[in-house]
C-alpha cells in the first residue's frame, strides 16, 4: 500500500466549496481540518459537510462560531475516513473570505 501525505488550504465564503475531494483511488484519511477566523475585528461561522460519493451528506459542523482571530479543530481528536470520490466542502457565515480552511490528509492507495 503506498501513503501519500497531502495538505488543501481554501479561503472560506458564503459559496460551499470543496476544502478536499478523494481521487485517489483508494482512502483518504482527513488528519486534521482547522478552520481560522483571520477577520481582526468580527466572528463568522462555519459549516462543514462531508458529502459521500454514493449516498449524500452527512454535517460535522453547523453554524459553530468561529472567534475573531480564533481557530476551531473540526476533525477532533478523532479521524475522518473518505472513500474514494467523497469530499469535504466549507461554508462560510460571511461572504468576506475571512475564514480559511487547511486540511491534512493521508492518502492510501494500493
Amino acid at each position: 500500500m503506498a501513503e501519500t501525505f497531502k495538505n488543501a488550504y481554501l479561503d472560506v465564503t458564503s459559496t460551499n466549496t470543496a476544502i478536499y475531494t478523494n481521487s485517489s483511488g483508494g482512502e483518504a484519511i482527513v488528519i486534521s481540518l482547522r478552520v481560522t477566523n483571520v477577520d481582526g475585528a468580527a466572528d463568522d461561522t462555519i459549516t462543514a459537510d462531508v458529502v459521500d460519493g454514493t449516498s449524500g451528506n452527512s454535517r460535522l459542523a453547523f453554524e459553530m462560531t468561529v472567534p475573531t482571530g480564533s481557530s476551531i479543530e473540526l476533525a477532533g481528536s478523532s479521524k475522518i475516513v473518505l472513500e474514494n470520490g467523497d469530499s469535504i466542502e466549507l461554508t462560510g457565515g460571511a461572504a468576506s473570505g475571512d475564514l480559511e480552511g487547511f486540511a491534512s490528509v493521508l492518502e492510501i492507495t494500493a
